[in-house]
């Protein structure tokens, strides 16, 4: 059974506002499950592997979010080598349903998070200047990809949407307010697919093999995300359809003001995955950060 790709869409006739929550305790139901990843657990752990993770060393990440008979691949090979030490993941995603202010990031109240394995705690964040939508973080699968195999490592998270940087110094402020409000055993997850090519996404600039170009440009992306050169990323990959280039570039920043090493890991296309050949296909990069 196949699980959907990412696929592109920003509802303009929504947008999120700055709302106040007070509800005690929230949960974030599992909007997604039985569609974009098994809801039977036998099922699931055939995609989570939780008898392989870790001990590792990565702390920090850039993985996709797409369905996970697409993405478990990637998203596996961090919590198979996660750092011990790490207790606690922030995943940063961009708003799919949900039009976000530039530069701005979207929290919510939640509590816990609904898994097929269980609950997991979730502490929100509360970051000054930032907004707070439920129904944006609901209804959001760049941030639900991830959850099961977070509560299968036995671990905490915390959400924030971001969809647009205004410039480096707006990446420098968000860095600063989410290091700020973390400690050493909490890591980043970066949620973003790489380039969505094909008349199905709007972006055909490269005629003849397509796919091959494709796979060298979001390479060299990935290449300077790891070797956390921001502001080169900032001036070159902002302007295709990578969905998720701006919690990508602030995973990358925090990765150095944290003093991590970065290196590409795995990559492929839906093609790959499929084994098709496809006019519109997704590319899928990881950037891994390690103490």
């Amino acid at each position: 059974m196949k699980f959907y790709q990412c696929i592109i869409f920003l509802d303009r006739k929504r947008s999120v506002t700055n709302r106040k929550y007070y509800h005690i305790n929230m949960e974030r139901y599992a909007a997604f499950a039985g569609s974009w990843y098994p809801a039977d657990k036998k099922d699931l752990d055939e995609y989570v592997r939780p008898d392989l993770f870790g001990p590792g060393d990565i702390t920090d990440a850039i993985l996709p979010h797409a369905g996970l008979y697409y993405s478990a691949r990637i998203i596996r090979q961090f919590f198979q080598e996660l750092s011990p030490g790490i207790k606690r993941i922030v995943i940063i995603s961009p708003s799919h349903y949900f039009r976000l202010p530039p530069g701005t990031l979207c929290t919510a109240p939640f509590t816990f998070s609904a898994t097929p394995y269980g609950s997991i705690e979730t502490i929100p964040l509360n970051t000054d200047g930032c907004i707070s939508s439920a129904p944006a973080l609901q209804r959001e699968h760049g941030v639900e990809m991830f959850l099961p195999f977070i509560k299968a490592a036995g671990l905490s998270v915390s959400y924030a949407l971001i969809n647009e940087v205004t410039g480096m110094d707006n990446i420098t402020d968000l860095v600063d307010s989410l290091i700020n409000m973390t400690d050493e055993s909490t890591g980043f997850i970066a949620s973003s697919d790489f380039t969505h090519y094909g008349h199905r996404f709007g972006y055909t600039p490269y005629g003849v093999n397509a796919g091959m170009k494709v796979k060298e440009h979001d390479s060299e992306c990935a290449r300077l995300l790891s070797n956390m050169e921001t502001e080169e990323v900032l001036r070159r990959f902002t302007d295709g359809t990578i969905c998720g280039i701006a919690p990508a570039m602030i995973a990358s920043a925090i990765a150095r003001k944290k003093g991590r090493n970065g290196s590409t890991g795995l990559s492929y296309t839906s093609d790959d995955i499929s084994g098709t050949s496809s006019d519109d296909f997704v590319s899928y990069q990881s950037v891994l950060w390690r103490e």
